[in-house]
């Protein structure tokens, strides 16, 4: 009966990316971002648990996380031909790390800032200073592997679900790092 439920739901699922990739996408970024919010704040424990903070997390995964995705992967796909061999799949990883990846630290660093912990901009280009060059650092030990693995062998269609799975602990983990470094960083 389970079994049954989950190939009916991945069935749906992906009936939905066909039909409607870009809400469907985005829609499963949302869903992650929130869980990774309720992770982090699970882990922190500090009492109640804050709702608005966690449909600001899912907002990020909704307006940035899902479509950016969804476009990135569609153009690294248009560039590079939708080769998968060895050499060109090192090649998409190199251009994945050092544009797509910083750029989505920075935009997730500063919605968590401004939207999330409600800082001033001040004190967000602030903590995104002091906060980057070590969240970069420690992202180019996680996505590398993650981004040969997904443009390697994981379909087109996929990427963007395999991307926030990994981006499910990746979250959590910066979100945790502006709770634990803001304090330093004012």
């Amino acid at each position: 009966m389970a079994m049954q439920l989950v190939a009916w739901a991945w069935k749906r699922y992906n009936d939905k990316l066909e039909k409607h990739p870009l809400p469907t996408k985005a829609l499963t970024s949302a869903t992650i971002a929130g869980l990774s919010d309720l992770a982090a704040q699970w882990l922190v424990g500090h009492g109640s648990y804050r709702y608005k903070r966690t449909a600001a997390m899912a907002g990020f995964g909704l307006l940035w996380g899902g479509p950016s995705m969804h476009f990135w992967q569609k153009f690294m796909e248009k560039k590079f031909s939708g080769k998968k061999n060895l050499s060109t799949t090192a090649q998409k990883v190199l251009v994945d790390q050092v544009t797509y990846g910083p750029v989505n630290n920075i935009m997730m660093m500063s919605y968590i800032a401004l939207v999330v912990d409600q800082t001033t901009v001040q004190a967000a280009l602030s903590r995104v200073k002091c906060n980057y060059p070590g969240v970069q650092l420690k992202g180019w030990q996680v996505w590398p592997l993650a981004s040969l693995v997904n443009y390697r062998f994981v379909p087109l269609k996929l990427r963007v679900l395999f991307a926030n799975m990994v981006a499910l602990c990746w979250s959590t983990f910066l979100i945790l790092q502006a709770k634990q470094k803001s304090k330093k960083c004012t």
